[in-house]
């Protein structure tokens, strides 16, 4: 996004093809990746707004589709309430979420053990990012590797995720997972894993129900 905005006019080409993609499609939906700041999200709708009113001035067919925010950075993290207040839907980047909340490289292979999605840190961001959500009653769903750990699947439902984006051959087996959890259950250990201040213990709490 911060690209985007430094370049005005490549982002203004972009904005307005999806503004007219989204003439007679009413699901299209357009999300900013990387934001790092209300500001930020707030200048991106503004300049969707300037399309949007230069199309209708040139005649050119068009809808203003509902703009999102993609949470991955620990800045959004701590803007979440202003950016669920100020946006149509969010998305949890949990990718990067995490890799940026614990300063590890995914990639890098020598770094494969510090990348942990079960960090209290982690835990505690996502619900913090989701309680946002519902309090200002948008729309929010996670993308990401994350949606398919059948470890955290539990957690994920017990904090009120209920949307997520997946590679289509993890789906059967994260159905399975789901119709496997007891929701009421799912509430009460995610509430126990978010007081546990240290990794071990959450990992070891993930072992425990996840047994069998």
């Amino acid at each position: 996004l911060r690209f985007s905005l430094r370049n005005p006019a490549i982002f203004k080409q972009q904005l307005r093809a999806l503004l007219r993609a989204a003439h007679g499609n009413p699901q299209a939906k357009v999300m900013f990746p990387m934001v790092a700041s209300l500001d930020e999200f707030q200048a991106a709708r503004n300049l969707a707004e300037t399309c949007r009113r230069e199309l209708e001035q040139e005649g050119v067919p068009n809808r203003m589709p509902e703009l999102g925010v993609m949470i991955e950075l620990p800045s959004a993290v701590m803007m979440a309430d202003e950016l669920a207040a100020a946006a149509d839907f969010l998305s949890i980047g949990s990718n990067d979420l995490i890799q940026y909340l614990l300063a590890v490289d995914r990639t890098n292979d020598n770094m494969a053990a510090w990348f942990a999605p079960h960090h209290p840190a982690v835990i505690r961001a996502l619900n913090f990012i989701v309680k946002a959500a519902e309090k200002h009653g948008k729309f929010i769903s996670l993308c990401g590797n994350l949606g398919a750990d059948p470890r955290m699947m539990p957690f994920l439902l017990g904090i009120g995720l209920r949307n997520f984006s997946l590679d289509p051959m993890e789906i059967p087996a994260v159905q399975r997972r789901v119709e496997q959890i007891d929701l009421g259950q799912a509430k009460e250990q995610a509430q126990k894993m978010l007081k546990l201040g240290r990794i071990e213990e959450v990992d070891g709490f993930l072992k425990l129900i996840n047994k069998g």
